[in-house]
């Protein structure tokens, strides 16, 4: 009989499990790498060296951000299962189920982009999916699409919350109380990346729950039963899904770098206080900041823009200081072993603090007044998700494939490391600049003077593209080592 891996698993149901997870991340990764092309072209529009169209620019929008979203949050939950499965006992067959529908519902998203021409942006906001000019079948695509991605998610989240209860008995272990409160417990306890997912499946559920709330009307409108319902309403149940499961994906991914970064350091981040408070904070505080998204509905109830900018202040405070602190102290006087997973959680600490100050900003009401509708807003949206979630788990994924003294630490992989972290940067600080100078989003065509930060910023995604396809040739020689080895050894598990 196969024997236990710690509280989980059989030794050949954890392989299965990090097989899919391997497969998760991967997927993941190739996803990010065409939804990047597809960011090129949009920049090289805005530059105004090609000439896409309206159409166009708004189907690749709609299905860059998307896409982008999809791809990166896929990587992180595989990289997340990955880290917890030893204990939590996550079923491999549940995570190959919700892998195919996962990939069913992206797979109608790019068909229904594509090919259906379906260009209501990535955010769908009711009443533009049934009110653009595309074929109504390419409405029903993409909101499937979305529908099968979210069925996905929640079963990941249900499978973590029932392994994690079953593990550490009652939502008080599970959530680290007897940490924060002080008690006793003859339960394990949680480590950092298993806290961080079971408040990610909590949320989650929460999440989906509004995306459902948020769909079930646009269908029923769409097979004639309703004429149409409440725009406010959709907007506030649209925006708690679609902003909470975006955050969401920034805890999974600093939860890779609580396994990642102690193996680099010879430290570990330990479970304490500070840890436990952050996370069980961030359960309600997550929550609240996507109302900063309608300050400009004059008609929203103004104690809703309050709690706004209350909740766009607040949320990043627990976790964000707790991960920056911690980092920075795992770093300090170690002998750290430089490597691209390293260059990669350095360069995304720095772009999580640059794209959370740039969210506070534009969560004030006063400054959201100006900068909202500008390219202010994309700007510290890539910078916190193109170097924080994306980064993080592009560094657990060299981690996995590289091991600490594999071909991450190579002079080669460092050096793409280094040239992904210049890319990134001055391909968001173009953004900023343009946000300062009032240039706005969502515009298919640019006039000439805004152009010229469009121009700049090509040549640093182009930066982007060669250290990916670097790293990419390198690591995919490791795959096949690591489809047969087990996973290795978390930097924190205490």
């Amino acid at each position: 009989m196969a024997g236990r891996v710690g509280n989980g698993n059989s030794a050949r149901a954890q392989q299965s499990v990090e097989q899919a997870t391997l497969v998760y991340m991967l997927v993941g990764f190739a996803v990010f790498l065409l939804m990047g092309v597809l960011g090129l072209l949009m920049r090289l529009q805005h530059a105004g060296w090609i000439d896409l169209g309206p159409r166009w620019f708004y189907r690749i929008m709609t299905l860059h951000g998307s896409g982008m979203v999809a791809g990166v949050l896929l990587a992180s939950l595989g990289g997340v299962a990955r880290v917890i499965a030893p204990r939590i006992g996550l079923s491999p067959r549940l995570l190959w189920t919700a892998f195919v529908v996962y990939f069913l519902g992206s797979g109608l998203v790019i068909l229904a982009t594509l090919v259906g021409g379906f260009a209501a942006g990535w955010t769908t906001t009711y009443p533009l999916p049934v009110r653009g000019d595309w074929p109504m079948s390419a409405t029903w695509g993409f909101l499937l699409g979305y529908t099968l991605v979210a069925v996905a998610f929640l079963l990941w989240c249900l499978a973590v919350l029932v392994g994690a209860l079953r593990t550490f008995g009652g939502f008080g272990n599970t959530l680290a109380w007897p940490v924060l409160f002080g008690r006793k417990t003859e339960r394990p306890v949680p480590t950092g990346p298993e806290l961080a997912a079971t408040v990610v499946a909590i949320d989650g559920i929460i999440a989906v729950g509004a995306g459902v709330v948020y769909l079930v009307p646009i269908f029923a409108e769409m097979l004639g039963l309703v004429s149409g319902f409440d725009v406010l309403f959709a907007k506030n149940m649209l925006f708690l899904f679609g902003h909470t499961l975006v955050n969401l994906n920034i805890y999974l991914a600093v939860a890779l770098v609580y396994a990642t970064l102690g193996a680099y350091t010879g430290r570990t981040f330990k479970m304490g206080f500070p840890v436990a408070l952050a996370f069980n904070l961030v359960i309600i505080l997550v929550l609240l900041p996507y109302f900063h998204h309608l300050y400009q509905d004059f008609v929203q109830p103004w104690p809703l823009h309050l709690i706004g900018q209350f909740g766009s202040y607040a949320v990043g405070v627990p976790a964000f200081f707790v991960t920056i602190i911690g980092s920075l102290g795992l770093l300090y006087g170690s002998r750290v072993r430089w490597s691209a997973p390293v260059i990669f959680i350095l360069a995304g600490l720095w772009g999580w603090v640059v794209g959370g100050f740039a969210a506070i900003l534009d969560g004030t009401i006063a400054i959201n007044n100006v900068m909202h509708n500008t390219l202010w807003v994309p700007a510290h949206f890539h910078s916190y998700y193109l170097f924080g979630a994306a980064g993080f788990t592009w560094a657990y994924l060299f981690h996995t494939l590289g091991g600490v003294e594999g071909w991450v630490t190579s002079p080669a992989a460092r050096w793409l490391g280094w040239l992904y972290a210049i890319g990134a940067g001055g391909f968001v600080l173009a953004f900023f600049l343009s946000g300062l100078q009032s240039v706005p989003r969502r515009y298919a065509e640019h006039i000439a003077a805004w152009q010229v930060l469009g121009q700049v910023a090509v040549p640093f995604v182009l930066l982007l593209g060669i250290a990916f396809l670097g790293l990419l040739i390198l690591g995919l020689r490791a795959v096949p080592a690591a489809w047969r080895a087990p996973a290795p050894a978390p930097g924190s598990n205490d």
